[in-house]
């Protein structure tokens, strides 16, 4: 092991780095529905309800395959995961381009897409990353959670350039090399934790005082098993704390461009770019400001992660009762920036907070079963969105309903206490 005090390169960084990179391409190809969704309607004049099943189905196996390489990363190692779940989504992507029927859209897009991200994108990743950081934990999940915001910031805008040049097949085609490519690179830079390879998390030994004063510190080193964890109050809570949120921002992300364009008569480059620059920028300041302000909180308070998470849930919640009366651009701003932000901030931090409650041991595993529930009921989302809007012509019941959902999360964190382990 490194001595604390010595310098030495600490790998860490470059774990982040590759992360970052599998992150962007990953997010980017998953978060692409809302651009392509206009040219498919306009092609076969499918339904929003109907291509939304598509993304439903797809968000609900998605933490299926997380909660797989989540295990994955226990046996074969994150490097191998992300490269096999690289491979599967590149060509799922890929396929897109060849649809001409409903079913075959929502097979693809809903099985092989998600079984491909979700051994490539946010569980091994993160997970990963969370191993290797401490003192640092919250700034550098943080910054590994910007490359999948930055990856739809300018994936996005790069598929809105390609579709209308090449059309949305040839843009399908090409989000397949990406994710490919990318992902692999990425892949190849990742190790599994800092002790593999002979040093600390952060490239430096705790000190007594650290690993006493600090909840987090105290921890790390609990391996708790999926039995014991489900059996704890203390999980359902945090679970609950996270469902307004996902449901909201999953729904937002997939229906935001078309009920702009669409429905409040803004033009179509007009939302993309509000997407992109305003929606998806506001979220990746708030990753960044939640790990940096979160690391600083456990560095002065040595408690919890809490203030952060709050801001989040109720944040969100405030945007989704905004979007009730939203009817201009400049309203469409305000709330794309207050959503983003509260709901980044809070992306940031449940994943970095997981590991302060239950260690780092097992945190890969544990992040994939909290994906299954979590995700699971956060897919509701793109469905709640559409078929609210097919059914009452607006997106009025979905905004009230996440707006609800967060002040649930929000009662739920308040709850929530650290669990002890016996045993």
């Amino acid at each position: 092991m490194v001595e604390k005090g010595r310098q030495q390169f600490f790998y860490g960084y470059v774990v982040v780095i590759g992360a970052w990179l599998a992150m962007f391409v990953a997010g980017g190809a998953q978060f692409s529905f809302s651009i392509f969704l206009p040219a498919l309607i306009e092609d076969f004049g499918w339904t929003r309800g109907m291509l939304s099943l598509g993304l439903t189905l797809n968000l609900l196996f998605m933490p299926v395959f997380g909660l797989l390489s989540g295990y994955l990363v226990e046996r074969i190692g994150p490097r191998r995961t992300v490269i096999i779940g690289a491979i599967i989504g590149g060509i799922g992507i890929a396929l897109l381009s060849t649809v001409t029927q409903i079913w075959q859209f929502i097979l693809i897009y809903g099985v092989l897409v998600p079984m491909g991200i979700g051994l490539s994108y946010i569980i091994p990743t993160l997970s990963t990353v969370r191993r290797w950081f401490m003192r640092k934990a919250g700034r550098m999940v943080a910054i590994t959670w910007t490359g999948s915001g930055l990856g739809i910031v300018f994936l996005v805008l790069a598929a809105h350039a390609m579709i209308d040049s090449w059309g949305w097949r040839t843009s399908y085609l090409a989000f397949g090399v990406i994710l490919l490519v990318g992902a692999v690179i990425g892949g190849l830079l990742l190790r599994k934790d800092p002790e593999s390879m002979g040093t600390y998390p952060d490239g430096v030994k705790p000190s007594e005082e650290e690993l006493k004063a600090r909840a987090d510190f105290a921890a790390r080193d609990e391996k708790w098993s999926v039995r014991e964890v489900i059996r704890t109050p203390s999980w359902w809570l945090l679970v609950g704390a996270q469902l307004g949120y996902q449901v909201a921002m999953l729904g937002f992300l997939a229906h935001l461009i078309t009920w702009g364009a669409i429905d409040i008569g803004i033009p179509l480059g007009t939302m993309v770019l509000i997407y992109s620059y305003v929606f998806v920028l506001s979220a990746v300041l708030g990753r960044l400001f939640g790990g940096f302000i979160s690391d600083w909180y456990m560095a002065r308070f040595h408690i919890s992660r809490k203030p952060v998470l709050y801001l989040c849930t109720l944040g969100v919640g405030l945007a989704g009762f905004l979007c009730l009366g939203v009817d201009s651009t400049m309203e469409i701003i305000l709330v794309s920036i207050l959503f983003g932000f509260c709901y980044g901030s809070g992306l940031a931090v449940f994943p970095t907070y997981l590991g302060d409650l239950f260690g780092v041991r097992n945190v890969a595993v544990l992040f994939g079963v909290s994906a299954i529930f979590v995700g699971g009921f956060g897919a509701v989302g793109p469905a709640l969105y559409g078929f609210s809007y097919d059914a009452m012509g607006s997106y009025n019941l979905a905004f009230t309903v996440t707006g609800v959902l967060c002040l649930f999360s929000a009662l739920c964190l308040f709850l929530l206490k650290r669990p002890r382990k016996t045993g």
